[in-house]
């Protein structure tokens, strides 16, 4: 009988100690081990949720964190992907996709972090694995972190006047490095030697974060690639007129911002 009590709880022992299971701060992630082209080993949790889901009364307002889960969620597989030109979403919510991934050695230790920022010039792309994936940079003694944002008029059209803020994209992202800046030294990660890097849109958004008071403390270097704040592709110099165009289109007539509002917010993604 002792031999079978001092096997369970060796077993449980075990359990606990399962480097594929993270407990972050809002509940229990479970992820996969990965290969980096040279055949190291890593450990991979992706398409784990930092948002709610930006979705019904939450479509064109700010970042919702996500909540406190029970239980241990899958994080083998990416997250769906934001709503997007030329993309077929057939998820049962579409615009539930504020997701990330982490890529790391092992748990131990406190290595540097890269946060990346896709491209994609706002309207496009993702931090899926296949596009920002890990088997180069986890070559390197580094804690790497890609993510999804809210993009095209889901994430940055605005009203100008308070009804539709605005830059919800933007603000997606900073929600992303707070899960970072609690979460990361649970995967290995140093949360004060974070730095932000990006490429087109990506390098952009590294610019606007360096720039914003909402992002301070969250990161200590950037690298900004082939992407500027004032390139004219990230700037939308008449975001009002934008609205008055999509709403002519989708038939969302009416007379107010607020009209037009609650009809967008109610047709499919």
């Amino acid at each position: 009988m002792w031999v079978l009590v001092l096997f369970s709880a060796l077993c449980c022992a075990a359990a606990n100690q399962d480097p594929l299971v993270v407990q972050t701060v809002e509940g229990k992630i479970r992820g996969s081990v990965l290969q980096t082209y040279t055949g190291k080993d890593i450990l991979s949790f992706r398409g784990v949720k930092y948002a709610e889901a930006p979705s019904g009364e939450n479509r064109f307002k700010p970042t919702v964190p996500v909540k406190p889960w029970e239980g241990i969620r899958d994080a083998t597989e990416d997250g769906i992907l934001c709503p997007q030109p030329f993309i077929d979403n057939t998820a049962e919510d579409p615009e539930d996709c504020l997701s990330l991934n982490v890529y790391t050695k092992n748990l131990q230790g406190r290595r540097p972090v890269m946060v990346f920022f896709h491209q994609g010039g706002f309207m496009t792309g993702s931090g899926f694995s296949e596009i920002a994936g890990p088997r180069y940079l986890l070559d390197k003694d580094v804690v790497l972190v890609t993510l999804n944002y809210r993009l095209g008029p889901l994430g940055f059209l605005s009203t100008e006047d308070g009804v539709v803020r605005g830059n919800n994209g933007m603000r997606d992202q900073v929600t992303a490095l707070r899960w970072v800046k609690k979460n990361i030294a649970r995967f290995g990660g140093d949360p004060n030697a974070v730095t932000i890097f990006g490429n087109s849109a990506g390098g952009a958004s590294v610019m606007y974060h360096m720039m914003s008071p909402m992002s301070k403390g969250l990161f200590i270097r950037a690298v900004a690639q082939s992407g500027s704040a004032l390139a004219g592709w990230a700037i939308n110099r008449n975001p009002k007129a934008l609205v008055t165009r999509l709403a002519d289109l989708l038939n969302c007539t009416g007379s107010t911002s607020q009209q037009i509002y609650t009809c967008l917010k109610s047709l499919p993604a």
